[in-house]
């Protein structure tokens, strides 16, 4: 993460209150302690009369979804979720750390899947073995958390699709992206399984893949400075058309979406899980998902498919708050299937 003057950022904020009317959590808790402004006056007082940050505040920097709305609204494109990571490094100390939380939970998920039948864990796409395209190149693919212990039809259609379109995979990884340690503001952790990645890599490779793009997202500064081309699925695959049922649903990590599904963003917020929100702060995750997600008639008996496994989990998980059904698949899934 590039490094900023947070005294700076937090100076340059006019007090309009345009994040208000943005702002996820604000939006379901009606808490100006959660909004970027309420925060910014503390931060000030902090820095103009040396006052201390409370422990409620720093426990409490937590609540914000990542989602860039109120960067995306504010006169001044102040980054209010980088701020927030950067004094999570610097003053958060859990007994336990986010990053081994979450890996307990990963833990529970390839657990439960071996026992109770649940949408998330779903095989949509099974491996196939028995292409034999030309070579147009040597790749890796980067799988992630999510297709490793939840749900591996995504790397599935994935590795599928490549085969399929002339691409020899030589690896599967299967590192963490590193998503959780700076969601946590573990910055040395991340920079330590940043080089681990780097160093899984063969040196013949082309192109590092994934079909997430959290992950694509998390890695693009890793890989910039190096050798090895980082690239999105589909941006190596060309992708069928939509079925008539089918939406997507953008995820916050991709900037621009370029493809032929129609988008059902109504709200454009992130899903709940894409920056581990949901796992932290469970119960105003509840709040949250009945105040911004999709409604029943929005997508009751769609298929809801976006290209962030997180996204994808999020999303699935707000639903079954509210009782929507609809089925849930990656990009990869849709245009394997």
């Amino acid at each position: 993460m590039e490094p900023i003057n947070i005294k700076e950022e937090v100076y340059k904020c006019s007090k309009c209150g345009l994040c208000q009317s943005v702002c996820p959590i604000f939006i379901a808790t009606k808490n100006e302690m959660y909004l970027a402004r309420g925060r910014y006056n503390i931060l000030n007082n902090h820095f103009i009369n040396k006052k201390p940050l409370s422990k409620k505040f720093i426990k409490e920097l937590d609540m914000c979804l990542n989602c860039n709305a109120c960067k995306n609204f504010c006169p001044s494109s102040i980054d209010s979720a980088k701020i927030f990571t950067i004094l999570k490094s610097k003053y958060k100390r859990d007994f336990l750390p986010f990053w081994f939380k979450y890996k307990l939970i990963l833990l529970f998920h390839s657990i439960k899947k071996i026992f109770i039948k649940d949408k998330l864990y779903e095989i949509k796409v099974k491996k196939n073995n028995n292409y034999e395209p030309a070579k147009i190149a040597d790749i890796v693919y980067f799988q992630g958390c999510f297709n490793r212990y939840i749900n591996p039809s995504d790397k599935n259609a994935a590795l599928n699709l490549l085969k399929q379109n002339g691409y020899n995979v030589i690896k599967i990884l299967n590192n963490c992206c590193g998503l959780p340690y700076l969601s946590d503001g573990q910055f040395k952790n991340f920079e330590k399984n940043a080089n681990n990645i780097i160093k899984s890599i063969p040196n013949n490779v082309k192109y590092i893949v994934t079909s997430c793009d959290s992950c694509y997202q998390t890695l693009f500064d890793i890989f910039k400075n190096t050798n090895y081309k980082l690239v999105r699925l589909e941006d190596l695959i060309v992708l069928i058309k939509s079925s008539q049922n089918a939406v997507f649903h953008k995820p916050f990590s991709l900037e621009k979406y370029t493809g032929l599904l129609p988008v059902i963003n109504k709200k454009g917020y992130c899903s709940l899980a894409e920056n581990f929100f949901m796992f932290k702060n469970p119960k105003i995750s509840k709040k949250i998902a009945n105040s911004i997600f999709y409604n029943k008639e929005d997508i009751e008996g769609k298929t809801i498919v976006t290209s962030c496994n997180l996204t994808k989990w999020g999303i699935y998980e707000s639903c079954k708050i509210k009782g929507i059904n609809a089925e849930f698949i990656s990009l990869a899934e849709y245009n394997a299937k």
